[in-house]
């Protein structure tokens, strides 16, 4: 149930529900955690004014803040009930009225979804055969075939999603009969059908699209699910992280596992110029709770270290790895 700061007085508590312009904004900060800047978007308003108007709603407990770099998000603390008849309960669903009316509400999804553009936008551009912020295949760090090599016996299929420029191909090739090579980009899968073919690996296949897109997942179901997917520098460039590892595993065959590699919270605003990312790292615990709420067993997470060339942009930041596995067939 969504409430009020204890402290806060009841007459206060209706003086700042009764202004529509804050209902609104509760109604979309509990639509999903938008930032500052999302908010004066959908509310057509400036970002100031905004700011403005959610501090009230912050200091009463109905709105949480998160740092995220220089960004601050927003979100509602928890959602109530239809069942709900509290006095913010229904100011909410008031909320929720008036963002329908004004079409707000309709447009938080795609608002959320701009949050890659920058990012697609990044890799359709780069020129044809560069490759961009790939692990070169002699620097590929040892500890990560040492993550793999647990996860076997199971070797039908794997599944590297953001396969990019293919950098991890030439690790999965051996392991496993069939590699589903996947990417949004046709430049990038351009580049990596180019790396295929030079490195002669024949039972790679590139894969246009994302990991929830109907074709890819009928591809994966068709041959039993996957053994592994692999997500590696993905997901700082998803517009939701959580939702992405859930269906990275659904994906999994019983038995099949997931590997995360991504970085560990960091404060370089730069890497949003410089690779177009939306995340700046995610602590471990928060990835370990994605894989767990996705329905993983065996989770864990552990810092991953291996020197990369230093003209890598991300070569200065800390590395982490995280894996689950989806419980197998019961005896």
């Amino acid at each position: 149930m969504l409430t009020a700061d204890p402290l806060t007085p009841t007459a206060d508590l209706f003086r700042l529900l009764g202004d529509e312009d804050r209902l609104r904004l509760l109604a979309l900060c509990a639509a999903d955690e938008l930032t500052v800047g999302e908010l004066a978007e959908l509310t057509q308003d400036s970002q100031p004014q905004v700011s403005r108007k959610c501090q009230p709603l912050r200091a009463a407990g109905l709105l949480a803040a998160r740092k995220e770099g220089t960004r601050t998000l927003l979100s509602a603390a928890v959602d109530a009930g239809p069942e709900d008849a509290s006095v913010v309960a229904l100011a909410l669903r008031e909320g929720r009225r008036l963002c329908t009316l004004d079409g707000s509400l309709a447009r938080v999804p795609q608002v959320i979804a701009a949050r890659e553009e920058t990012s697609r936008r990044f890799f359709e551009a780069q020129p044809s055969g560069e490759a961009v912020v790939a692990l070169p295949d002699a620097d590929l760090p040892h500890a990560f075939a040492g993550v793999v090599a647990p996860l076997l016996p199971g070797r039908a299929l794997a599944v590297d999603v953001g396969a990019g420029e293919g950098a991890f191909l030439p690790l999965l090739s051996p392991l496993y009969d069939r590699v589903f090579a996947l990417d949004r980009s046709r430049a990038r899968l351009a580049r990596c059908a180019a790396r295929v073919a030079a490195l002669g690996l024949p039972n790679v296949r590139q894969l246009e699209g994302s990991v929830d897109d109907a074709a890819v997942i009928d591809e994966v179901e068709r041959r039993g699910g996957a053994d592994l997917v692999l997500v590696a520098r993905v997901l700082h460039h998803a517009a939701r992280p959580a939702e992405m590892v859930s269906a990275c595993a659904r994906l999994l065959r019983r038995g099949g596992s997931l590997i995360v590699l991504d970085y560990m919270p960091h404060e370089d605003e730069a890497m949003r110029a410089a690779q177009a990312d939306v995340w700046l790292g995610f602590p471990p615990e928060q990835v370990s709770g994605w894989l767990n709420a996705a329905g993983l067993e065996d989770v864990q997470t552990s810092p991953f270290s291996g020197p990369l060339p230093a003209s890598e942009p991300d070569a200065h930041l800390s590395w982490q790895i995280a894996s689950g596995r989806r419980a197998p067939v019961p005896r």
